[in-house]
């Protein structure tokens, strides 16, 4: 009876997994990216699903945590994403360099319609896909559901990997969700 009631409390957090934000990545590179009209908002979509059936066991056994999520609100951010200002055509860039800064990550934070109302909230902000350092970089930021107040934040790349554009890129967040663990979560 003991060992059952530790195995329910296992995973005592909570995290509401409010997917990845890519309404303000930088794809970056002359040999990637030349079909605008498939990746947005097509392949940011796909992302999102492939995240949902492939890493939300994983991300709750990284976390210890039990990982619900609410990820309505990006079809409306990627409606609105694209190629004119989201495709940067240049191979000099680093994926040392942010497009973002803290206060970007906290006002797309605020701007989130949510059905979630209350918990802790987790998203990957993408900053950028870079095709010269096959890097993805995202800002891993947990965050107050109620308030929208950003609890914690940190920039990580993850190295791209897998056969095809789809999985190439999708490899970036899976290796960042790798690196992640139960220290990352924020005390609220």
């Amino acid at each position: 009876m003991l060992a059952l009631l530790m195995a329910m409390n296992a995973h005592a957090t909570e995290v509401v997994w409010t997917g990845i934000d890519y309404g303000a990545v930088r794809m970056v590179g002359t040999t990637d990216f030349h079909q605008p009209d498939e990746i947005f908002p097509g392949y940011l979509a796909k992302w999102n699903g492939l995240f949902m059936t492939e890493m939300m066991e994983e991300l709750g056994k990284r976390l210890r945590a039990d990982v619900a999520a609410s990820t309505s609100h990006l079809s409306e951010i990627h409606r609105d994403t694209g190629a004119k200002t989201n495709i940067v055509r240049d191979d000099s860039i680093s994926p040392d360099e942010s497009f973002l800064a803290p206060e970007d990550i906290a006002q797309r934070v605020a701007s989130y319609d949510l059905n979630a109302q209350q918990g802790l909230g987790l998203t990957f902000i993408a900053d950028q896909l870079n095709k010269a350092a096959e890097k993805g970089c995202y800002w891993v930021t947990f965050y107050d559901i109620e308030s929208r107040r950003v609890l914690g934040t940190s920039r990580r790349c993850g190295e791209a990997r897998g056969f095809g554009f789809r999985n190439y890129w999708f490899g970036t967040a899976k290796d960042v969700v790798s690196e992640l663990r139960k220290k990352d979560v924020p005390r609220r």
